[in-house]
């Protein structure tokens, strides 16, 4: 491995597995998050958060992308000044280097703001936990402002350090439509530039999207407490110091095979394995296990559904499902169901090219079947979580259903496709007008309405408190609609109770 840094995203990845660092430094290595359309998204709306916090400090000076050695050099000269707020200022400790989103100095005393897109509820929710220290959704985001925290005591021992977390505050409404619309996406390459509309000013909101959060007392407990890692329990800066010698030194870093590995993004299919397409995954389990893998994840142990004790199995050197005894299952029977033991000895003989391909829990399915009547109606939505808002009103993160498509399916067999709605119109939020629109679709029909996961359920009670508390004419009726939906269990979930499927289906 070659001599690298350690910075903030890399202690991120490490927190989730040490060996990771070796596959996240080396681009031979597949990366499945390279590929991922929803963590693209994703990134691309913290962008534009990251450009709605910037708007937030103005006179703001950023430092420009380049080398890190310019952009330290640079940081330093400009932080000669008695008050500045510098975005994206650079820091190097040893091998120790971050980038902070907002720095904001006033003499000596130091404002570190950490922005993150994701939403939290200033009203009602907190960064503690009742039987943890810190909430466990959380401590990857404050671990990261912990880690920032350290260098700059490091490379200032001279400044009192404030650490904020600034998130999406999703207790507060826009008072403005088209917020997110202010912030245009352009990629270049892997580079992703944020373009601001230049007529809008943040200030113009009634209340602002984003909350910085002083997060002094949870750093103050992470950096006391205990890391817990794959590769065991280290003090916080004991374990920042090992990585970052490791990487230093380009030291190859061992494998810690456990639960973490069932979502390992380093990892391809072994038909898709050339030089320059590796699987980190497989190559874990090889040094670890001192044996080729030839086979892919979901035919390893890691494939179980909803199993937790493949440790158990790799104890007993048995990584592929071929390699496991059903005996070893203990079989909890569940009758009318398929039991969760029950589908892992399907998947187990499958992988060993014994049993049926398809096993069916048929009397549950005809009973299934029984209860429903024709025609059937499958349902399906598309909807978005934009972090900033589009419309007036409503909150970051907040959900809009945009459109539905519909198909009907006939006692005689004939399937048709009956309609279906998109709703797009700049600055109207289409959620209830798409409600409206699906009860339109499925008025005078007394058929069954059938969807595949709980998604549309989801959804409908959702919109259920923004229609009830909005002031449309036919309110009443659409509460009424979604309650017969998806509250009197007139959804059927073909997930629930039509059939199970082993592994590979």
């Amino acid at each position: 491995m070659k001599s690298t840094t350690l910075s903030k995203s890399r202690f991120k990845i490490a927190l989730e597995c040490p060996r990771k660092l070796v596959y996240s430094t080396d681009s031979r290595y597949a990366n499945s998050k390279n590929s991922d359309d929803l963590l693209k998204a994703l990134a691309e709306w913290g962008h534009q958060v990251g450009a709605l916090a910037k708007l937030m400090y103005p006179g703001g000076i950023e430092i420009e992308d380049g080398l890190p050695a310019a952009q330290i050099r640079e940081t330093e000269r400009l932080l000669e000044q008695e008050a500045i707020t510098l975005f994206e200022p650079t820091f190097r400790h040893g091998n120790l280097l971050i980038r902070v989103d907002v720095l904001v100095k006033r003499g000596n005393d130091i404002q570190l703001i950490e922005v993150k897109s994701k939403g939290f509820n200033s009203a009602k929710d907190s960064f503690r936990a009742q039987r943890s220290p810190i909430e466990k959704e959380w401590r990857p985001y404050l671990y990261d402002v912990a880690f920032q925290n350290m260098v700059l005591e490091q490379c200032h021992p001279e400044w009192r350090i404030t650490p904020y977390l600034m998130l999406l505050d999703t207790s507060a409404t826009a008072s403005l439509s088209g917020v997110g619309s202010q912030f245009e996406i352009k990629r270049h390459g892997s580079r992703v530039e944020v373009v601001t509309h230049p007529e809008f000013d943040p200030t113009s909101l009634a209340e602002p999207l984003l909350k910085a959060h002083d997060v002094t007392k949870e750093v103050k407990t992470l950096r006391e407490n205990w890391v817990e890692t794959p590769a065991g329990e280290q003090k916080f800066s004991d374990l920042i110091n090992w990585l970052a010698s490791e990487l230093a030194e380009g030291k190859d870093i061992p494998p810690y095979i456990g639960s973490q590995c069932k979502k390992c993004e380093f990892y391809c299919d072994p038909s898709e394995l050339t030089e320059d397409c590796r699987s980190g995954w497989a190559e874990c389990l090889e040094l670890k296990y001192h044996r080729k893998i030839t086979f892919p994840r979901p035919e390893s142990v890691f494939g179980l559904y909803k199993h937790s004790k493949a440790a158990t199995l790799l104890r007993a050197n048995r990584i592929a499902l071929a390699e496991v005894d059903t005996k070893d299952i203990q079989i909890k029977e569940e009758p009318g169901n398929i039991s969760l033991t029950q589908r892992h000895v399907l998947q187990i003989e499958e992988a060993k090219g014994e049993g049926e391909a398809i096993f069916l829990e048929t009397g549950n399915l005809r009973e299934a079947f029984a209860s429903w009547r024709y025609p059937l109606h499958f349902i399906d939505f598309e909807t978005a979580r934009p972090a900033l808002p589009f419309h007036k009103g409503r909150k970051p993160n907040e959900l809009i259903l945009f459109q539905f498509s519909h198909h009907v399916l006939h006692h005689n067999g004939q399937l048709s496709h009956a309609n279906q709605c998109l709703m797009a119109e700049p600055g109207e939020d289409p959620s209830i007008g798409v409600v409206r629109a699906l009860r339109d679709a499925l008025a005078g029909n007394d058929g069954t309405v059938i969807h595949w996961w709980d998604h549309e359920r989801t959804v409908l009670k959702g919109l259920r408190k923004r229609i009830e508390a909005s002031a449309e004419a036919d309110r009443d009726e659409l509460v009424a609609f979604i309650d017969a939906m998806a509250c009197r269990r007139a959804f059927k979930s073909t997930q629930r109770c039509a059939l199970n499927f082993t592994q590979g289906l």
